[in-house]
């Protein structure tokens, strides 16, 4: 029996280490050119003045002076972080004299939103004591800030805890007054800030007021007392 060309074996041509290596790297490039894309869309989302200012919204209701605008908003899974802050509230610092620093004023509000873990919370916090915060929960600390504004640069002088209510609760606030350096090439300037944290709706929600300016007191307890839930 004659075998044809259609029942005859096809040649075998082994692929060579080079040709291997060429694919992965391919793949690696391909797999990083969508991640990239994705990050890209993510932060252009996220530094969305009226997205940000939406997801603030959908949050808490609040009152920053001098029309409040969005800086940073995302969906962080089940989690939900806002950034706004006055219209005043230089975005920036190295545009700034000696003159100007006199005259700076305003208020940058952070609102998070992170829905409970039973595994990182107590079951059932008093108004006067939150849930105990676990080193693996991102939002626990009342540190936690996407600002730049509540790192290094912001020197406390003194601390004091005042019992406030806060969604509908009375909790230990943080009070901090200090001053903030927001260029290096000048002076800092006053600031106050506030951070509170407390379990609402199935939800741990915390906020992070910084003022600055000569009324930066003022202006942090004016909007801290404005802030309802939602």
């Amino acid at each position: 029996m004659i075998e044809t060309s259609e029942t005859q074996a096809q040649p075998q041509y082994p692929v060579t280490i080079w040709e291997a290596i060429a694919i992965v790297l391919g793949a690696v490039l391909l797999v990083s050119m969508g991640l990239i894309g994705l990050m890209y869309k993510f932060f252009s989302n996220a530094a969305n003045p009226q997205r940000a200012s939406q997801i603030a919204s959908s949050l808490m209701s609040y009152r920053v002076p001098e029309d409040a605008q969005g800086v940073f908003g995302a969906n962080l899974g089940g989690a939900k972080v806002a950034i706004v802050s006055s219209s005043s509230f230089l975005k920036d610092p190295a545009s700034l004299t000696e003159a100007d620093m006199a005259k700076l004023s305003g208020v940058e509000l952070f609102i998070a939103r992170v829905p409970l873990d039973v595994e990182t919370t107590t079951p059932n916090p008093t108004p006067l004591e939150p849930a105990s915060p676990q080193p693996t929960d991102l939002f626990s600390s009342p540190d936690f800030s996407f600002s730049y504004r509540s790192g290094e640069e912001f020197q406390v002088s003194s601390t004091r805890t005042e019992d406030l209510r806060f969604c509908n609760k009375t909790v230990p606030v943080r009070i901090q007054t200090g001053e903030l350096t927001l260029y290096s090439e000048l002076p800092p300037v006053n600031a106050v800030k506030y951070d509170a944290m407390v379990i609402f709706d199935n939800s741990k929600r915390q906020v992070t007021v910084t003022a600055i300016g000569a009324d930066a007191e003022k202006q942090a307890t004016n909007v801290f007392n404005s802030l309802r839930c939602k």
